[in-house]
């Protein structure tokens, strides 16, 4: 089985996305039980985000979705447990445009995403990494993903799908502060932090959660633990 793991180009007022990094780590990498992660990049594009990830769905096929996404507020992982259907009309993307109207699909105003949260947390208490839960994903790109994927996820015969948001990493701190980006207040995690998060979640999708402490990613020709050892 596949696990897609999605993430997120720079936007306006966030001239490094970590969230890119990430999904590029994870280029070649399996769980422990040898499902294949496969990456996705999503442009901060109104029109272009969506087809994006829908075609590397459909293309892949995986049982499991999960898409990160910057918030430099954030104080620790987030997970985003509702999508809903509006837009804020006035936010620019990356290329210069603006939504094309308030709603993002025909639909109802929230849609919940659907995740094994109790094997989640657990992945990550035991990996010793901190999170909170969220039902307001904002309403730019984060949300309009989250949105499409919980009103599609059944034709795309997604299993398990949602959004985590997370904050700044330390590696991007300098160039933020180079670039006049950096927030008043943030929170940063280390980027390999947000790796075997990402590693640890992709494995609780399908892993019993008796196995999710020995969870690592495979590497082409080599093994890699969750502490990077």
């Amino acid at each position: 089985m596949t696990v897609l793991v999605a993430g997120f180009a720079a936007f306006p007022h966030a001239p490094i996305n970590p969230t890119e990094g990430l999904v590029r780590a994870l280029e070649g990498c399996m769980t422990a039980a040898g499902e294949q992660i496969v990456p996705c990049l999503i442009p901060v594009d109104w029109e272009r985000a969506w087809p994006t990830l829908r075609e590397a769905i459909g293309a892949h096929r995986p049982h499991g979705v999960l898409v990160f996404g910057l918030h430099s507020g954030a104080g620790r992982l987030r997970f985003e447990l509702t999508g809903h259907n509006g837009r804020e009309l006035g936010r620019v993307d990356a290329v210069g445009g603006f939504p094309s109207g308030p709603s993002v699909a025909e639909g109802p105003e929230t849609l919940e995403a659907k995740l094994p949260l109790t094997r989640m947390t657990a992945a990550l208490r035991a990996a010793g990494i901190d999170f909170e839960f969220s039902r307001d994903a904002g309403r730019y790109l984060c949300n309009d993903i989250l949105y499409h994927l919980c009103h599609s996820a059944a034709d795309l015969m997604v299993e398990h799908y949602g959004l985590i948001h997370a904050p700044l990493t330390d590696a991007v701190i300098d160039a933020y502060r180079a670039k006049s980006a950096m927030p008043e207040f943030c929170h940063t995690i280390a980027e390999e932090t947000l790796f075997q998060a990402a590693l640890a979640l992709c494995a609780s999708l399908s892993e019993p959660s008796a196995r999710l402490p020995e969870a690592v990613a495979m590497l082409p020709g080599e093994a890699r633990t969750r502490d990077g050892s």
